[in-house]
């Protein structure tokens, strides 16, 4: 009798929950597949209604679901990281990055039988804090926001372009190109236009997010600046050693997906 009082407990509570019988998006269409054994490259391609993720592992496709940093995903098998596969979702058109993220969520649980649990950690990164002689960023003039990394052609150096963009966005860039949590604690509010340029070192910039590839130093680049001299220089801000405080995912148990 107590396993049907429980049971009817439980139902009772489901029903009362706001989120009963609402069933979580899902992609209208999916294709895994491994990936070849000599595939090279690979990313997140997104286009209006379709997702296509070439040569990815499981954690880089934890990593795009969730919006993560390397960093903070840690646990699973060791194919977790070694298998590639390659993945077209299909969804309607004007679905958002805000509704399709809920939707590669549900792939990963459904496919892969993705479990884990999140976790704080503290681990080695920086603090962005303004330079002794104050920020060198200029007001925002233009139309569009955005934040750009290209290389300089004529010079070989690697460069960085913000458009109408908070210093949070730099910070976020910055972890991104340097594999290492990055706290913006300048205080400073507005949004602005900047522009730094710096020379490519393969041994501290690395891929942090999924899709973004490890950039690789340009052989006849002209000698300049580090990146962490670039940011005093260009922008009057600079990078402090500290440990940071990021809330981590760790993968309790996942599955090879079954084919299609």
């Amino acid at each position: 009798m107590k396993r049907i009082f429980a049971a009817a407990g439980l139902f009772a509570t489901l029903l009362a929950s706001p989120v009963f019988g609402q069933q979580k998006p899902v992609f209208d269409a999916v294709s895994i597949k491994p990936s070849a054994v000599d595939a090279r490259g690979g990313g997140f391609n997104l286009s209006p209604g379709r997702l296509n993720a070439k040569n990815r592992s499981l954690k880089d496709l934890v990593a795009f679901a969730y919006n993560l940093h390397d960093y903070q995903l840690s646990g699973g098998l060791g194919w977790t990281d070694t298998e590639r596969y390659e993945i077209i979702a299909t969804f309607p058109a004007d679905t958002t990055n805000d509704q399709r993220a809920p939707m590669m969520q549900a792939l990963l649980a459904d496919r892969f039988s993705l479990v884990f649990h999140r976790e704080p950690k503290e681990i080695s990164g920086f603090a962005l804090v303004v330079g002794k002689n104050g920020p060198k960023l200029h007001a925002a003039e233009a139309t569009e926001p955005g934040m750009m990394l290209g290389h300089n052609r004529t010079s070989g150096l690697r460069t960085l372009t913000g458009s109408r963009a908070k210093v949070a966005d730099l910070a976020s860039m910055l972890a991104t190109l340097l594999d290492r949590p990055v706290q913006d604690q300048t205080s400073i509010d507005g949004i602005w236009d900047f522009q730094m340029e710096w020379t490519p070192d393969s041994a501290s910039e690395g891929p942090s997010r999924p899709g973004v590839e490890k950039q690789e130093v340009v052989a006849d680049a002209q000698t300049g600046p580090s990146i962490f001299t670039a940011l005093q220089e260009s922008l009057g801000l600079k990078l402090e050693s500290r440990k940071v405080p990021v809330e981590a995912i760790v993968i309790d148990r996942s599955e090879k997906p079954s084919g299609n």
